[in-house]
């Protein structure tokens, strides 16, 4: 039974009425059980029943359409953005821009839902897809090794890091959601884009530079990263140029489509690398796959771009063509093998299966599994932020969980491969089916270039874009429109969106500026000649982001070079003071950049570097330098530059003492004993650096000093004798071996070794010197004369007193025999 209550309410009229109490019925359900003899007792227990207010798509239009514009805008510039005032001015510059246009286009459209009560949501499998790759990525950096690393990226890789990768999947969502005309617009856009950038590429490549930047005067600069990853653009964007339309708006007269097509095939047969034609011929056979199951009569002409494209490729791969007048002044891009690559990924499965090091985190996987298999090369104190391919990248930096993201992934995406058979069922419009086929297929060539290549920010762009433009353009029947007022669980979590969706934007922008501005200050930084200034902008970086373990390092050292400008000042208190200033200053930065990446061997390389240099001014710290040095090994084992920066310390100690003993600043037997175990362990440690490496000229040559300061001049003459073949254009060894066969009596070899140093450097004074000094001892007094001439034809010893003085003598027929002690002579520039 229903009863008829009755609710008091102000309502507005232009009638006489106006601002009367008006009655409105409003219906409440009243249960059976509740009567008693017809009359209802319980009135508080009834439920109202309103009606529920339609949902207005018309008051998110607005919204809506500056969201879509803002996305296009990022769409656009992102792959020709960069600006000039950053240490890297690229990647940084473009993920500043991805998260302000990302946090801008989601505000506005949480605004258009929550205004509106409308809400257009697509659920497909891809969503599915993409969701699970930034729940991989967002484990990692939990899980991470260096937590903020992976969530911003370093300066010198921004690609994946977690707030690059939300940003990516916020564009996507949107892309899928929130775009019209079934993406033709942003089609041209992102054409007109990869375009302008393969343009500018080809332009850089030729010499032809548009922009006066110092760093863009370069041939191999471009807009998109290195040579390499433009050419990825141009491989995997064939498909989608060749089967496009873009001739959206104003773009229509730009001839997007022949101009793409090629500007991607010039690049291709310019750049001439394997790995970007099985980009395009993936590309180019899921053309052919697709337009064989469009469902429509199947054109031989319509084939014939692709057919082309794979046998030029096949060709091209086969016989490697001649470009080298085009390809003279362009670098060899360098990056680790896939042997290596898989190395690594299977070393990092044992140790940290699960979670992996945490997204940017590659170059310390590498450090601890890769770098000792580089020892014994040219390479071996490189290092690498990627491997051979993204997905081995992101396997190493994700583990277990990212290999299952990946493969969720790929699934999504051949689900909707599957699906395109009952989308061209669906669709009789030979233009849309068209452009699916190219965008399917570009999707499927990115698809192999992730397996074949490291992505940058750009690279990722293309490839989400793709994906948003497969969702919206294949899952337009699984549409669905929702009144978010229909259900109190749909407002509240529209609300709860809008609130976090909110904060996440403003958190993103705010730590995203922060890090942006740290950076630029660091890059002020390293442009300054002042030290102080350097100092000062380096304290600017470090209060933008103090979570930079790099920026630490970088102070750590500007401090000791303030040290060192302090110690030859006049001595005065004041100096006194800033000078343990600036001690304690370089230890307390190298000290927190370990704190702060504990795990990065940088770090540790770089606190034992300013403990060595302290070993004048604080006793003891040379065994925490080697300490600091050990624990870089044990992060980069077989890496030989440790055991020989051990090795130098010592070295150096050695040297110290013995100028200590001489000046009498301390005890000449204890002097003795410790510059005898600093010698010992110099030796020891350029042994274990040989044997980790044995073609580390340094480490042998240094072996040869070490040799030479404990008197075994036959063993130090064994040393060079192993470098100096290897290095014929070095007239130093040269003479570092002339004077070390002179002091073993092999005078022939001496004079030898000293003529060919003067061969390869004629200016080489101290080798003329040493050269004339013989000659006087074998009697040859004329070339003697001639040598200490030459010396003083040069500008910087023209009037060096005992070069004149020896002259003089030896012109007056003045000989010594032997002519004093030949070695402790040496006294040019």
């Amino acid at each position: 039974m229903n009863l008829n209550f009755w609710r008091k309410e102000n309502i507005e009229s232009n009638t006489e009425q106006d601002n009367n109490d008006v009655f409105e019925p409003q219906h409440w359900e009243v249960p059976s059980d509740n009567l008693v003899n017809g009359v209802n007792l319980e009135v508080e227990n009834l439920e109202p029943v309103y009606e529920i207010e339609p949902a207005d798509p018309e008051k998110a239009k607005l919204y809506n359409n500056i969201s879509r514009w803002v996305v296009y805008l990022g769409v656009f510039l992102l792959p020709l953005f960069f600006l000039p005032w950053t240490t890297g001015v690229l990647e940084m510059n473009k993920q500043l821009l991805l998260i302000a246009i990302a946090g801008t286009a989601l505000i506005s459209w949480l605004l258009g839902i929550v205004s509106s009560g409308y809400l257009v949501w697509k659920n497909t499998h891809l969503d599915r897809g993409i969701i699970g790759l930034m729940g991989a990525f967002l484990f990692a950096t939990i899980f991470s090794v260096d937590k903020f690393k992976s969530l911003f990226g370093s300066s010198s890789s921004l690609s994946d890091g977690l707030v690059s990768i939300i940003a990516f999947t916020v564009l996507y969502f949107l892309i899928a959601n929130n775009i019209e005309d079934r993406g033709k617009f942003l089609k041209s856009i992102l054409g007109l884009s990869i375009s302008l950038s393969l343009i500018y590429g080809l332009l850089q490549m030729f010499g032809v530079h548009v922009f006066k930047f110092s760093f863009a005067t370069s041939r191999i600069f471009n807009t998109v990263g290195s040579v390499n990853a433009l050419g990825i653009v141009a491989a995997a964007g064939l498909p989608f140029f060749s089967k496009g339309k873009f001739d959206t708006r104003f773009l229509k007269n730009l001839y997007i489509r022949k101009v793409g097509v090629l500007l991607s095939l010039a690049f291709l047969f310019l750049v001439n690398w394997w790995v970007l034609w099985v980009i395009a011929i993936a590309g180019m056979v899921a053309v052919i796959i697709f337009e064989s199951i469009s469902g429509r009569r199947l054109k031989l002409t319509r084939l014939i771009l692709p057919m082309t494209v794979i046998i030029l490729a096949v060709f091209s791969m086969i016989i490697s063509l001649d470009l080298s007048a085009l390809r003279k002044n362009l670098p060899i891009e360098v990056g680790i093998s896939y042997d290596l690559s898989f190395s690594m990924l299977g070393s990092v499965l044992k140790d940290n299966p699960v979670f992996g090091y945490g997204p940017e985190n590659f170059s310390v996987a590498f450090d601890k599994y890769g770098a000792g298999k580089l020892a014994s090369t040219t390479l071996s104190n490189a290092r690498f932020f990627d491997a051979t391919s993204e997905a081995m990248t992101l396997v190493v930096q994700g583990g277990l969980v990212m290999l299952g993201a990946i493969a969720f992934l790929l699934w999504s995406i051949g689900v909707l491969f599957w699906r395109f058979h009952g989308y061209v069922a669906e669709n009789e419009d030979p233009e849309l089916i068209r452009d699916s086929v190219g965008v399917l297929a570009s999707v499927a060539a990115m698809v192999v270039a992730l397996f074949l290549y490291p992505l940058n920010l750009t690279l990722f762009l293309f490839f989400y874009v793709l994906l948003g433009l497969v969702a919206l353009i294949i899952c337009e029947k699984d549409k669905r429109e929702l009144n978010i007022e229909e259900k109190a669980s749909l407002s509240i979590i529209s609300s709860l969106g809008f609130i976090g969706g909110l904060i996440l934007a403003l958190v993103g922008v705010y730590f995203g500026v922060s890090v942006y501005m740290g950076d630029v200050k660091y890059a002020q930084a390293l442009a300054e000649k002042d030290n102080e200034r350097v100092a000062a902008a380096m304290v600017s970086a470090i209060n933008w982001n103090g979570q930079n373990d790099q920026y630490y390092r970088s102070a750590s050292q500007t401090a000791l070079v303030l040290l060192e400008a302090e110690v030859k000042k006049p001595a005065s208190a004041e100096r006194d003071n800033r000078i343990q200033n600036y001690i304690t200053s370089s230890v307390s930065l190298a000290k927190r950049s370990t704190e702060i990446a504990p795990r990065e061997a940088l770090n540790w390389v770089n606190l034992g570097f300013i403990y060595q240099n302290l070993i004048s001014f604080v006793g003891g710290v040379d065994k925490l330098s080697e300490d600091a040095y050990g624990k870089a090994g044990e992060l980069r084992p077989g890496d030989p530059a440790f055991a020989y920066r051990i090795g130098l310390l010592y070295l150096n100690k050695f040297d110290l003492i013995r100028q200590l003993v001489l000046a009498k600043g301390i005890d000449s037997a204890s002097g003795l004993e410790a510059a005898r175990q600093a010698i010992k362990k110099a030796e020891d440690n350029f042994k274990r650096a040989i044997e980790l490496s044995p073609n580390f000229g340094l480490a042998i040559y240094n072996l040869g000093i070490a040799y030479d300061r404990q008197g075994e001049v036959g063993e130090a003459i064994t040393q060079l004798e192993k470098i100096v073949p290897f290095n014929s254009g070095q007239p130093g060894l040269n003479f570092e071996l002339g004077l070390l066969y002179y002091r073993a009596g092999r005078k022939k070899d001496a004079l030898s070794q000293l003529q060919r140093a003067i061969v390869l450097a004629p200016d080489y004074a101290n080798a003329r010197w040493y050269l004339a000094l013989i000659y006087e001892e074998r009697g040859d007094l004329t070339s003697a004369v001639d040598n200490l001439e030459k010396i003083l034809n040069v500008e910087i010893n023209k009037d060096n007193p005992v070069v004149i003085k020896k002259l003089e003598e030896l012109r007056s027929g003045q000989r010594k025999i032997p002519p004093q002690n030949v070695l402790d002579q040496q006294p040019l520039r």
